[in-house]
C-alpha cells in the first residue's frame, strides 16, 4: 500500500525556480554571494565550479597611488620606509626602484628622509611584514599598461610573432612608437657594454614609446586636459614604457584600439601632472574594489587561440556572450555591479536573487561544489583520477588509471587518460589557484610521439589561463614540470583563513 506524501511548503519549487534549475547546467553564471560568512565570487560553468575568489575583510590597497613621506632610510638593506597615511609605513626597495623623483625638492638621484615621493602599493601587509610600495607608477586597462622607468615597448608573451609584428607596424604608423631611443654619448657607450648584439637587436625591433605628451594624447584629450588648467606645453613626461596586452588582438578596429590607448595616456599624464601640486598623504588613485577586480578578471577575457583544443575546458566570461549571467543575493553588491555595468557598457545581464524559501547557494549547490573543489582526489569521466597534494615546496598531481579498463591496447588507454588528465589538470590549476612549482606525474607512455602530443596539448591548455603559466618540459622520469605565477593565495588557504576568523 502506498500513501501520498504532501509536499512541504518550505521546499515547494515555483515555475520560475524550476526554469532556473533547468538552465543551470547549460548557462554560465558568475555568483556574488557568501560562503560560511565570507563574501565571495564564484564562476559556475557547465554545472561545475570553475573559479572562486574570496574577499578579505580588510580591503586590499594594491594599485593605490599615494604621495608618501620617507620616514627612515636603511642603507644596509638599500631600502627605506614610506608613510602613505598617518601611522601606516610601507617598505620601499631602493635596489628595485630606479625612478627617484622627490616632489618637494630638486631631484638628484637620492632619497632622503623627509622627501615627498609618489608611490604605488604593490603588496598588502601580511602577518609581521609591512605593505610594499614602488616608485615605478603604472596604470593599465584591458589593452595596454603604462609604467614609469624604462621607455621600452613590450608585448604579451601570449601574442604570436606575426601578431606582434602587425601591432608593432600599427603603432609605428600611429606615431606612438619610435624604433630608436635618443641617448647621450656616455649612455650609448654604457648600453653597448651591457648588452650583446642579439639583445640590442631585440630591443630595437620592439621599439620605444614616444615621450611627448602631444604625441601620446589625442586632440580631444589634449583639449580636455588644457581646459582643466593643465599646462601640457611645460610638462615633461618622465621615462615611460608600455606593455601591449593580449586583448589588443581582439579589438574590432584600429580606431577602437587608439581610443583605449589615448584614454589610458590621458589618465596617466593627468595623474603625474596633478601629483606635483598635491599635499603629502594624498591618495591620487584608490585601489579597485573586490567586485571591480573580479569583473576585470572574469569579464571580457577569452583566448580563442586554443579554443579547438579546449572544448571541454570552460573559458572566461565574455562580455558580449549572452550565455553569461551575473547573479547576486546581496543588495549592496547588486548596486555596485549595476554601476560597473553602466560605466563599462557591459552586455551581461545582472540579476538580484531574492527568495527566502531557496537560497542562492542552495540553488546552485555551492556547498557540494566547494567540497569537490577542495578534495584531494578528482575523478575523470574515463574512470581514472587525479590526486592533488600541495606541499610547502611544490604541488604534486598524480595521474592514475583507476577504474578505466577500456580498450585492448594499454598504450592507447594510457594516452586517452593522459589527455583527459591534462585538460582536468589545467582546469584544477585555475580552480584551486595553484602557483609556484607544479609537478604532474602522468601515466608512463612508451611512444615519444604520444609524449610530444601530450606536452603540446597541455601547453595549449595553459595558454587560456589569465595567470602566467608555463609548461617547462618532461623529465626523463616522465614528470611534467609546470610553473604558475603567484597572484593570490590558493583556494584552500583562503578558506582556511576564513575558518580561523569565524
Amino acid at each position: 500500500m502506498s500513501r501520498k506524501i504532501v509536499e512541504k511548503s518550505s521546499v515547494t519549487i515555483t515555475e520560475e525556480e524550476a526554469k532556473l534549475r533547468q538552465t543551470t547546467a547549460s548557462q554560465r553564471k558568475l555568483l556574488f554571494t557568501s560562503y560560511h560568512g565570507q563574501r565571495c565570487a564564484l564562476s559556475i560553468q557547465d554545472n561545475r565550479l570553475a573559479e572562486a575568489s574570496f574577499f578579505p575583510k580588510i580591503p586590499s590597497k594594491i594599485g593605490s597611488i599615494y604621495i608618501g613621506k620617507v620616514k627612515n632610510v636603511v642603507n644596509n638593506i638599500n631600502a627605506c620606509f614610506v608613510e602613505i597615511e598617518k601611522g601606516e609605513l610601507c617598505f620601499l626597495s631602493l635596489k628595485e626602484n630606479t625612478v627617484l623623483q622627490p616632489l618637494n625638492r630638486i631631484a638628484d638621484g637620492r632619497i632622503l628622509e623627509g622627501d615627498d615621493i609618489l608611490v604605488q602599493v604593490i603588496r598588502d601587509a601580511q602577518k609581521s611584514k609591512r605593505a610594499s610600495v614602488t616608485t615605478q607608477i603604472s596604470l593599465s586597462n584591458d589593452y595596454f599598461v603604462l609604467s614609469m622607468g624604462s621607455k621600452k615597448v613590450c608585448y604579451s608573451t601570449k601574442l604570436s610573432r606575426k601578431q606582434k609584428e602587425r601591432l608593432n607596424h600599427f603603432l609605428l604608423e600611429a606615431g606612438i612608437l619610435n624604433m630608436e631611443q635618443e641617448h647621450s654619448m656616455e649612455e650609448r657607450h654604457s648600453i653597448e657594454q651591457m648588452h650583446s648584439m642579439e639583445e640590442k637587436h631585440t630591443r630595437e625591433k620592439s621599439g620605444y614609446l614616444a615621450q611627448e605628451c602631444q604625441v601620446l594624447l589625442s586632440d580631444a584629450c589634449l583639449t580636455r586636459l588644457k581646459s582643466e588648467g593643465l599646462d601640457m606645453d611645460s610638462f615633461i613626461l618622465p621615462s615611460t614604457g608600455m606593455i601591449v596586452r593580449t586583448k589588443t588582438e581582439e579589438s574590432e578596429s584600429k580606431e577602437e584600439l587608439l581610443t583605449h590607448f589615448y584614454d589610458l595616456t590621458a589618465q596617466y599624464i593627468r595623474l603625474l601632472y596633478v601629483a606635483r601640486y598635491r599635499s603629502c598623504f594624498s591618495c591620487l588613485k584608490r585601489a579597485d574594489t573586490e567586485i571591480e577586480t573580479v569583473l576585470q578578471q572574469f569579464a571580457g577575457y577569452r583566448d580563442r587561440a586554443a579554443e579547438d583544443l579546449t572544448a571541454d575546458v570552460p573559458c572566461y566570461c565574455d562580455a558580449k556572450n549572452p550565455e553569461w549571467e551575473i547573479i547576486t543575493d546581496q543588495e549592496s553588491s547588486y548596486e555596485q555591479l549595476m554601476q560597473y555595468k553602466r560605466e563599462n557598457a557591459l552586455e551581461i545581464p545582472i540579476r538580484l536573487y531574492q527568495d527566502s524559501m531557496l537560497s542562492l547557494s542552495a540553488l546552485y549547490a555551492v556547498e557540494g561544489k566547494m567540497r569537490t573543489a577542495l578534495d584531494r582526489r578528482v575523478w575523470l569521466k574515463s574512470g581514472g583520477y587525479l590526486v592533488i597534494e600541495p606541499t610547502e615546496a611544490l604541488t604534486v598531481i598524480d595521474v592514475n588509471s583507476g577504474k578505466c579498463e577500456d580498450g585492448k591496447n594499454p598504450q592507447d588507454t594510457y594516452r586517452r587518460i593522459n589527455l583527459e588528465a591534462a585538460r582536468e589538470a589545467a582546469f584544477q590549476l585555475r580552480l584551486r589557484n595553484l602557483s609556484g612549482i607544479i609537478i604532474v606525474d602522468f601515466i608512463n607512455m612508451r611512444s615519444s610521439s604520444d609524449n610530444s602530443q601530450l606536452l603540446h596539448v597541455l601547453k595549449s591548455l595553459v595558454k587560456q589561463d589569465k595567470v602566467l603559466t608555463t609548461v617547462i618540459d618532461m623529465t626523463p622520469l616522465g614528470l611534467v614540470e609546470i610553473t604558475r605565477k603567484k597572484i593570490s593565495k590558493p583556494l584552500w588557504e583562503q578558506l582556511q583563513f576564513s575558518d580561523k576568523k569565524q
